[in-house]
């Protein structure tokens, strides 16, 4: 799902208050997914969650000149697909802050 949890929501207002501390800083969202399912659909799914991520941060003041967002789908795993833990780490979104 691309829904954020109240425990997901929590960590993007930590964030917010981050980029608002750093105001020179810029953040790529990145979102990913397991391997269950269709290609496309990941892809899709991956491309919403980082979206979701980023619209959350404009709405908690954070510029969306000083974002980006892209879904990667399954095509970058951290861990195994093949177990439920595995496919659970690969479902994420990675915040990357650069100047």
């Amino acid at each position: 799902s691309a829904n954020l949890t109240e425990y997901s929501k929590g960590l993007v207002t930590k964030i917010a208050a981050l980029m608002k501390n750093y105001p020179d800083a810029k953040l790529r969202i990145s979102g990913h997914t397991d391997s269950m399912g269709q290609e496309e659909d990941n892809l899709i799914l991956s491309r919403n969650r980082a979206a979701a991520c980023l619209n959350l941060l404009a709405r908690k003041g954070v510029d969306k000149s000083r974002m980006s967002s892209q879904g990667f789908g399954e095509a970058k795993p951290i861990a195994d697909n093949s177990t439920k833990v595995g496919r659970q780490k690969n479902r994420r979104v990675e915040f990357e802050l650069y100047y």
